[in-house]
C-alpha cells in the first residue's frame, strides 16, 4: 500500500491501514517528517487549535486520543478545551511512530520515502505510483492522504507570489514575526488563519488591518464537543431523497437549538449587532455567559453534511452550500472564546483594523511596500501583505490516456478525476472500480467539510474498512487475480523508473 502525505489526516490513514489483515507494505510519501503539517507547526501556546480537543483524534470513535494522551503527559486537560496546535504535531508524530514499531513487530514493511508523489498509472491492483524525481513505486492499493498545496491568491492582488514584503500564507507562523516591528501589515481574510496572523502580528505590536469580501468575523464559541445525537445526518438525507429545497434542511436543525435551550427562538441566541467590532464583544459577552447553545450542534451539523451531501448529485449539493454558505462561515469556523477576547483587546486598544471595504487592487508601490486601492476613491501604503486566504486543494485530473496526475499544471486534455460517495478515485465511470482512495482535502470535491481532523479520521477508517472487508489485490505469491491479470481499466501510462528498493530506516 502506498499513503501519499505525511500530515495527521495521512497519520490517521496509516493507524488504519496497519489493522487490515494481509498487508505486506506501507509507504508514506512526503517530503517532511511524517506528522508534521504547516497549520500544526510551531506557534506557541497562543496559537490555539480551533476546535475542543475531544473531536480532535485519529480515530474518530471513542474517548479522543488525544485527550487520553496529553492526560498521560501531565496536561490538566478537559475533552472541551482548545490546546496548543503544536500538541496535535507532537501528538501524530508520536502516534506514527507507535504503530510504525507495531506494524514492523508484525511483519509489515513500513518506509518512509521523502518525496512528493506526481502521478498514478496502472490498474486496480497494480498501480504505479510516479515519484517527483522521476522514480515510482509499485502498490496495489494507494490512498491519497494530502492537504491543500499551494496557496490560494486573491484577485486583486497585482504581484507575483515571490514578490519582496508579501507572505502568501502565514504558516509557518515563525515568519510573521520576522515583519519589522514598525511596520504596517495588511492581512488578507478574516476566517482562521487570518486570526492566527492578526493575534500573532498584533502581539508583537506590529499595527494591522483585517479585510475580506464578507468583512466580517466568525462567531464565538466555548467549546466543540460530540454532545447531541439528533440524527441529522439521517433526517437530512431523507428530506433530500424526497426533494426537500435548502430551506427545509435548517428546519430540525432550529428544532434542535430551540431544544437546547428551552424553546427560545434562535434569533434570539444569536447577536444583532450589525458593526463587526461591536458584534465581536456582544457575541463574546454571550460566550462567556454560558449563552451560546447553537455550539452544541456543531460537530453533528458536520458530521451530518459529510453524511447527507456525498451522496446527493453535484447540483444538489451546490444548492444547499449556496444557500446556507454564510452560516457556516460564521458558526462551523466559530473561534474559541479566548481568542475572540484577544482579538477584542487589540481592536479596542486600536492596533486592529477590521476594515469596511475589500481593496480592489493591491500593488507594489516604488520604493518598497503596496499601494492598496479600496475601490471609493481611498488608496494606502501598507509595508506588508500577508495572504490569509486558504490553500487550493490538492488536484487531482485524468488525462486521456487514464493517467491520474496529483498537482501540477494540467495536461493537454485531461479532465478532474472523480471522487465517489465511498471515496473511490474514480477515473473512469466505465472501468473497473479502483482501489485508489482520497482522505480528507483531497475529497473536498465530493465532501462539503474536509479541513477537520474528525472528518479526515472518518475518511481513514472507512477505506481501512473497505480494505480489511474485499480480496486482497495479490494472491499470496504475490500474482495478481485473474480479474485483475484481465487487465480492464483505464490504459497504463508509461511508468517512470523505478525506484530502488531501501530498509525501512
Amino acid at each position: 500500500m502506498v499513503v501519499i502525505g505525511g500530515g495527521p489526516a495521512a497519520v490517521s490513514t496509516f493507524v488504519h491501514l496497519t489493522q487490515v489483515p494481509d498487508v505486506a507494505s506501507l509507504h508514506l510519501v512526503a517530503p517532511n517528517d511524517i506528522g508534521c503539517a504547516p497549520a500544526f507547526g510551531s506557534g506557541g501556546l497562543r496559537l490555539l487549535c480551533n476546535t475542543s480537543v475531544d473531536v480532535t483524534s485519529l480515530r474518530p470513535e471513542g474517548e479522543s486520543e488525544l485527550l487520553t494522551y496529553l492526560a498521560a503527559r501531565g496536561w490538566a486537560v478537559h475533552r472541551e478545551d482548545f490546546v496548543p496546535r503544536y500538541l496535535v504535531t507532537q501528538y501524530a508524530r508520536e502516534s506514527y511512530l507507535r504503530h510504525r514499531a507495531l506494524a514492523e513487530h508484525d511483519g509489515i514493511k513500513v518506509v518512509h520515502v521523502r518525496g512528493r508523489a506526481r502521478s498514478v498509472t496502472g490498474f486496480p491492483g497494480d498501480y504505479r505510483v510516479g515519484l517527483e524525481d522521476g522514480k515510482a513505486l509499485d502498490a496495489t492499493d494507494v490512498v491519497i492522504a494530502l492537504g491543500g498545496t499551494s496557496p490560494r491568491l486573491p484577485e486583486a492582488l497585482r504581484a507575483p507570489a515571490t514578490a519582496p514584503q508579501l507572505l502568501t500564507s502565514p504558516y509557518p507562523i515563525r515568519r510573521l514575526r520576522a515583519i519589522p516591528a514598525e511596520a504596517t501589515v495588511l492581512v488578507l481574510g478574516t476566517k482562521l488563519s487570518a486570526i492566527d496572523a492578526a493575534l500573532t502580528l498584533c502581539r508583537a505590536g506590529r499595527r494591522t488591518t483585517m479585510t475580506s469580501p464578507s468583512g466580517q468575523l466568525p462567531a464565538v464559541r466555548t467549546r466543540l464537543c460530540r454532545t447531541t445525537e439528533a440524527g441529522l445526518g439521517r433526517v437530512w438525507r431523507q428530506q433530500l431523497d424526497r426533494g426537500a429545497g435548502s430551506a427545509d434542511l435548517a428546519r430540525p436543525l432550529f428544532r434542535l437549538v430551540r431544544a437546547l435551550n428551552g424553546g427560545q427562538p434562535v434569533l434570539r441566541q444569536l447577536s444583532d449587532r450589525a458593526d463587526v467590532h461591536e458584534r465581536l464583544r456582544h457575541e463574546t459577552q454571550l460566550a462567556k455567559a454560558g449563552r451560546v447553545p447553537w455550539q452544541d450542534t456543531i460537530a453533528e451539523v458536520i458530521d451530518g453534511l459529510n453524511h447527507a451531501l456525498p451522496a446527493q448529485p453535484k447540483q444538489a449539493r451546490h444548492q444547499v452550500l449556496s444557500a446556507h454558505r454564510a452560516a457556516m462561515s460564521r458558526y462551523i469556523s466559530s473561534i474559541p472564546v479566548g481568542n475572540a477576547s484577544r482579538l477584542l483587546s487589540h481592536l479596542d486598544s486600536g492596533l486592529l483594523t477590521v476594515a469596511d471595504a475589500y481593496p480592489r487592487h493591491i500593488e507594489p508601490a516604488p520604493g518598497g511596500g503596496w499601494t492598496i486601492d479600496w475601490g471609493d476613491g481611498r488608496t494606502e501604503h501598507i509595508d506588508w501583505v500577508v495572504c490569509a486566504t486558504g490553500f487550493q486543494p490538492p488536484a487531482l485530473t485524468t488525462t486521456p490516456d487514464g493517467e491520474l496526475r496529483i498537482g501540477g499544471p494540467g495536461a493537454p486534455g485531461a479532465r478532474s478525476a472523480q471522487v465517489s460517495p465511498d471515496l473511490r478515485v474514480v477515473r473512469d465511470p466505465g472501468a473497473a472500480r479502483e482501489r485508489m482512495w482520497v482522505v480528507g482535502s483531497a475529497a473536498g470535491s465530493r465532501f462539503p467539510i474536509v479541513n477537520y481532523l474528525r472528518a479526515a479520521a472518518q475518511h481513514a477508517r472507512t477505506v481501512g474498512q473497505a480494505l480489511a472487508t474485499v480480496p486482497p489485490a495479490r494472491t499470496p505469491d504475490g500474482t495478481p487475480p485473474d480479474a485483475l491479470a484481465a487487465r480492464s481499466g483505464p490504459t497504463n501510462a508509461t511508468a517512470p523508473s523505478r525506484i530502488p528498493e531501501r530498509p525501512a530506516s
